[in-house]
């Protein structure tokens, strides 16, 4: 259907422009972050790039320059009378029944006019035909000056008429071409008027369709603007022509392109053209490549060599739309030099493992966002000015088609350059061709290097950049299979469907063709319409999430929120009578009635010293049974009347750290072991409230509790009872941190949270929320250990209880997270009446019946389990580890989609040769990311022993559902059969650390259910791959020793890896390993406390090879900085290992701060100091140093470093104090001119604070 084509409306044009303008804002916003110097990388990939962006942005802003002012003259009112001649051609072997229907169509043609064939041929056949039909034959004894030459002919010796029209010999008129066109040259100035060259052959093939795409756009809105420039094009096809016009410029100009030629001759003139927006006349498009390929060349040759001869002749004969016009043109056959660089940037990318770039994909997708969908809303706005409705779309076969041409425009420069001609031959007029491949082969040749580059480059160097580039690659090489794809007769012809489907599925498929072409109609009108409001949404948006991510990298940095599983548990205590004991019976009915089920069960307990044995040994088993988990409350009650030694109440906590106790405690140490299962013991509760005895001493309270606390701890845990989770219980949030004895101390905290209502001091109650934000901030500072409401109500004085357990059961689930226990004080029998309040009754009655606003919502798993069976592992011979192992970390590609650091070729050699240099002859790689190949294929070319560590595959929850631990143990076994043929590959390394991730009990079970399920991971592995060592790592810490123990009695594991963050409990442990014989090594230490000389013969593994830079975290513990320089770490590594000669690090530096108070905002200096020869000297007194490099880094609350940002270089520096300064920290590196090492040290921003060196 012909679009009714009327001019742009006063809105219409101003919206155009409006969306121009939003693209040109897209296009400066993409440059300005496409050009940041740091993005650069390779020059010359680089430089290619740069040219192919600048002509796309080129060329779209003279698409858009073309659709600014689209305008249709109208046709005069005018009834003045032209002779008209029209002429068409012929050429030797163009069919003859072509131009007879041509001819046909020119005799009815309304308007009196006369009918030449200008016939290069003489053929008499067409000869007789014009006899018999009244239409002058013409033909000459030469062809100079090809088509313009045999039109001239005619126009020089015959044609008379004051206007002449020429039309190809296969464009077919209608009648009233004439009727629509003559009008216009009323007026005197018109020397051309172009209408539209339509195709009627668009559905033959491919190719037709694709060559008639590329001049939809064109003869559209692009045209209609040229008529408001007053720089037509003539189009040799269908062309009208003043008589007059013709013989001012010496007739038709010759040439491939005489077209365009005549029409820059006649506006040199001062002659004007119209464009007529109206299919008057149709031709045939180019049905095969071959024809295709031979006109696209002859227009190639053709408009550069009018840009570089005729042009510049004319040029100031011009206006200054015109010379725009002329000027530009011909630079769209630059595509073939363009299309060859995108060819390039990818295949000498992959085949160099060089990047032309080295920004963030995603800021670039954001940065060329806005761009695209400009494009792409202009074009559809633009639209609805094309010729037919048929003709809108994104035209795609036609764009493959124009990158499949990109040798012929290629050779058509070339021909220009070199000043060769190429033969005037007309455009293939009937697809008569057979298959021909030989005019594809540049494209195969594309297509086979593209795909050889891809070969060749993945398998040299696997990094995220060379896929994309392989990504790249390969669409090129897609692009270049679809021209042998038009190339083969067959497929072009696009009938393979239709040929070989039956009536009823080709029914339905027009069906659908229909639907989503009136589907296509419906989201055209409604893009047009939402144009404008869209693409300012996603240019401000995109605009504003490029911000943000940038914002993103420092001042709105989110640290990771890594949250350890303690679960959701509900508790209670039910006492019967003014006892610790409570009554199950009674539990059983509450859990009935209020439809809960308990969790936790609560008891008191008292000491006895007169009783070592009391312990509730029945009782406990009974909430076992229950599948609850035992609260014992254990009260550090002194019976001075029974006690067997000398004892006072008063500094009860002295006396337990002096070890006067020891004997009560270890036996029920031992009764907690015997029972074996999960318990929480609640040791001196409240240890600050001075209505309990055990508060009260003489001397510091708080280091007697801690000391005291600590002994407890020790003592139950020699004893060997290892489900014991300790609470810490204060009862006031002041001050209660000097009573922490420490996270390794400490499994839960304990919160007596009771609202008193009218016994509380205020004579009212007191929301929860006041009752617990003062434990709740105060706890953020010193730990995250999981909370726990160990006695938790409201006291009973009808409907104020429920509101309150309502409001608080509201208040938890939204504001603190960190409650995952409640047990309800569920008691009638409290004599604890506050102290100078009145309570008529003898007890407080803290009863509800609300407890299931409590409720947990989900199933906690069974605390009853059986312990796996123990191995022979005595008796089994293990496979042998490779002696003496000099090893470090290599985590640089850990998470490589946030990660700074590229695995590339270039940087894994560089690393691995450095090593080598340095003694260090061992890897242990946290594989299963997208660096797998690179870092085990150059560690063996390198000799480089690689310990592959499953951190990334293996799971980390295994109380989850059995299918997903199989498809993780398939990823295992899948990576291993990836992997076990690499020569350099010594062991297999698996990680025991469910403690990172769960709190107890939960880690019990995640303990039991790991154990069992690497148990049979590491039995297969072991029974297909017997000559790999089986490594299984673990942390360092209280627990090592007995974790250890039940590890080698129950994994088929060959080795245990010792994980050390510090000395606390490592000389224990090292004594422990070898008084057991056990096969352990050291598989991460800090550099800074290795002792080389006492571990010497052990194999170990330093923590990190270089320090980590993530997009939200950074680590300081590489021996490498950043930047790759050697820290100080990496001296004593060199030392010891690379036999390289000791060197004493022969300075220190320091940062010396403002001594003023620091301001937000404001300009502070600070300078870098250093000791030498026992003195401190500033910078400028020695020449030692040639680099001064100041960084800042920012921390989360906690101090954590998440990023850092370059400040710059010099013996000082000067920056503005940042808001919440106290969570920044300065860096300062130095390095020396006469060292290969760098001294860094980083220190606070305000000077209060003491400063720490890496």
């Amino acid at each position: 259907m012909r679009n009714n084509i009327k001019p742009p409306t006063k809105n219409e044009n101003n919206l155009i422009k409006f969306l121009i303008m939003l693209g040109i804002v897209s296009i400066l916003n993409f440059l300005y972050f496409f050009f940041q110097s740091d993005y650069r990388g390779n020059l010359f990939l680089y430089s290619l790039l740069l040219i192919s962006l600048l002509y796309g942005i080129a060329k779209k802003l003279y698409l858009w320059y073309n659709y600014s002012n689209i305008s249709i003259p109208l046709k005069p009112e005018s009834t003045e009378e032209f002779t008209v001649d029209i002429l068409t051609t012929y050429f030797p072997g163009e069919p003859r029944q072509m131009v007879i229907t041509t001819l046909e169509a020119i005799l009815k043609i309304k308007y009196p006019h006369e009918t030449y064939l200008c016939d290069e041929a003489d053929d008499p056949y067409l000869k007789n035909f014009c006899e018999n039909n009244g239409i002058h034959h013409v033909t000459r004894d030469n062809r100079i000056d090809a088509k313009a030459g045999n039109i001239n002919n005619t126009l020089r010796k015959f044609a008379k008429g004051e206007i002449v029209v020429i039309l190809d010999p296969d464009h077919i008129p209608d009648s009233n071409f004439l009727d629509e066109v003559i009008p216009y040259f009323s007026n005197p100035e018109i020397g051309f008027v172009q209408t539209v060259q339509g195709y009627y052959n668009t559905k033959e093939t491919l190719v037709a369709r694709g060559a008639a795409e590329q001049t939809f756009q064109f003869y559209g809105p692009m045209m209609m603007t040229l008529n408001s420039y007053g720089s037509v094009n003539a189009i040799g096809a269908n062309c009208v022509f003043r008589r007059s016009a013709l013989d001012s410029i010496g007739g038709h100009a010759p040439g491939l392109c005489e077209d365009m030629h005549t029409a820059m001759k006649l506006y040199a003139k001062d002659w004007k053209g119209v464009y007529v927006p109206k299919i008057l006349a149709q031709g045939l498009s180019p049905s095969n490549i071959t024809s295709y390929f031979k006109q696209q060349l002859k227009w190639a040759r053709g408009t550069f060599d009018l840009l570089f001869n005729v042009y510049p002749r004319l040029f100031k004969d011009f206006s200054n739309r015109q010379r725009i016009h002329f000027g530009i043109l011909p630079l769209h056959y630059l595509s073939g030099v363009i299309c060859l660089i995108n060819f390039i940037i990818p295949i000498i990318s992959l085949l160099f493992s060089v990047t032309p770039w080295k920004g963030n994909i995603i800021d670039f997708g954001l940065a060329l966002l806005p761009v695209v969908v400009s494009s792409i809303l202009i074009r559809t706005f633009i639209q609805k000015w094309v010729i037919e409705r048929k003709e809108r779309g994104f035209h795609i076969i036609g764009g493959l088609l124009e990158i499949n041409t990109w040798w012929i425009y290629l050779l058509g420069l070339f021909y220009t350059i070199i000043d060769r001609k190429i033969p005037y031959l007309p455009t293939p007029k009937e697809n008569e061709f057979a298959t021909n491949l030989k005019i594809i082969t540049p494209n195969f040749l594309i297509a086979t290097l593209s795909l050889l580059a891809v070969f060749i480059g993945l398998s040299r160097d696997y990094t995220p950049f060379n896929i994309l580039m392989s990504g790249f690659a390969i669409f090129n090489a897609i692009i270049m299979a679809l021209g042998i794809y038009l190339t083969i007769k067959s497929t072009n012809e696009n009938n393979i469907l239709k040929n070989n489907l039956n009536k009823k599925v080709l029914k339905s498929l027009n069906t659908f063709k229909f639907k989503f072409y009136s589907s296509g109609n419906s989201i055209f009108n409604i893009t047009r319409i939402t144009a404008l409001p869209l693409l300012l949404l996603i240019l401000i948006g995109s605009i504003w999430l490029k911000q943000q991510q940038d914002l993103s990298k420092w001042e709105n940095l989110n640290p990771n929120k890594f949250e350890i599983n303690a679960g959701s548990y509900l508790g209670i205590f039910q006492p019967d009578r003014d006892t610790g004991i409570v009554n199950l019976n009674q539990i059983d009915k509450i859990e009935m009635k209020q439809d809960v089920d308990f969790d936790i069960i609560s008891i008191y307990l008292g000491w006895d010293l007169n009783d070592s044995s009391i312990f509730p040994e029945s009782l406990m088993d009974s909430i076992v049974l229950k599948d609850a988990i035992p609260m014992i409350t254990w009260e550090p009650w002194i019976n001075q009347s029974t006690s067997t030694v000398e004892t006072k109440t008063s500094g009860i906590f002295k006396q337990i750290s002096n070890g006067d106790f020891d004997d009560y405690i270890s036996n029920f140490g031992k009764k907690l072991t015997e029972f074996d299962r999960p318990v929480y013991l609640r040791f001196g509760h409240e240890f600050d409230n001075p209505q309990y005895p055990w508060s009260q001493t003489n001397g510091d309270l708080k280091e007697e509790f801690k000391a005291a606390w600590k002994h407890v701890y020790n003592i139950i845990r020699v004893q060997g009872a290892h489900k014991v989770m300790m609470v810490w219980n204060p009862w006031q949030s002041e001050e209660m941190i000097d009573y922490y004895p420490g996270d390794d101390y400490v499994d839960w905290i304990g919160i007596t949270l009771l609202n008193y209502g009218p016994l509380n001091r205020s004579g009212q109650s007191v929301s929860f929320k006041n009752l617990y934000q003062p434990f709740h901030d105060n706890l953020f500072w010193f730990t995250k250990k999981p909370v726990m409401l160990a006695e938790f109500g409201s006291i009973n004085t009808g409907s104020d209880q429920v509101t309150w357990l309502k409001e608080a059961a509201k208040t938890i689930e939204s504001d603190f997270p960190e409650i995952s226990a409640i047990v309800m004080f569920n008691s009638s029998f409290d004599n604890n009446i506050p102290e100078g309040r009145i309570h008529l009754e003898k007890y407080i009655n803290w009863k509800t019946d609300s407890i299931s606003l409590f409720k947990t919502n989900s199933k906690n798993p069974s605390f009853i389990f059986k312990e796996e069976e123990s191995l022979d592992n005595k008796h089994k011979k293990r496979t042998e580890l490779a002696k003496k192992l000099r090893g470090v970390r290599y985590k640089k590609g850990v998470k490589w989609n946030e990660n700074y650091y590229v695995l590339s070729r270039e940087t894994l050699l560089n690393d691995f040769n450095l090593m080598k240099e340095n003694g260090i002859n061992t890897i242990l790689y946290p594989g299963g990311n997208v660096y797998d190949y690179n870092t085990l294929k150059y560690a063996e070319e390198t000799g480089i022993k690689i310990l592959f560590d499953f951190q990334l595959i293996e799971p980390s929850h295994f109380l989850v559902d059995s299918l997903e631990l199989k498809e993780q143990e398939k990823a295992i076994f899948d990576k291993i059969e990836e992997i076990k043929s690499n020569r350099n590959l010594i062991g297999f390394s698996f990680n025991f650390q469910p403690e990172l991730y769960h709190y107890k009990p939960l880690l019990f079970q995640q303990r039991h259910a790991m154990i069992k399920w690497y148990r049979s991971i590491l039995s297969k592995i072991k029974s297909q791959h017997p000559s790999i060592p089986l490594i299984v790592n673990l942390q360092l810490n209280h627990d090592t020793q007995f974790q250890l123990k039940k590890l080698n009695e129950q994994l088929p594991a060959d080795y245990f890896g010792l994980i050390i963050q510090d000395t606390l409990h490592l000389d224990e442990t090292i004594d422990y390993i070898k008084n057991k014989e056990m096969p352990v090594f050291i598989s991460s230490i800090p550099p800074e406390i290795y002792d080389f000389e006492s571990l010497k013969p052990s194999s170990v593994i330093i923590q990190n090879w270089q320090d980590e830079r993530l997009s939200n975290k950074l680590s300081f513990d590489g021996i490498l900085d950043f930047e790759g320089r050697k820290k100080n770490s990496f001296r004593k590594i060199s030392e010891q290992w690379g036999k390289n000669f000791p060197t004493e690090q022969d300075a220190n530096i320091r940062i010396l701060k403002p001594a003023l108070p620091l301001l937000a905002n404001e300009n502070m200096t600070y300078k870098a100091m250093i000791f030498r020869d026992n003195k401190w000297i500033r910078p400028e007194e020695t020449d030692r140093y040639k680099l001064y490099e100041w960084t800042l880094i920012k921390t989360d609350t906690f101090g954590n470093p998440l990023a850092i940002k370059q400040l710059g270089t010099g013996h000082k520096i000067s920056f503005k104090i940042p808001e919440n300064y106290e969570r920044y920290k300065l860096l300062l590196t130095v390095e020396s001119t006469s060292e290969d090492y760098v001294m860094r040290t980083i220190s606070n921003l305000n000077t209060p604070l003491k400063t720490s060196e890496n």
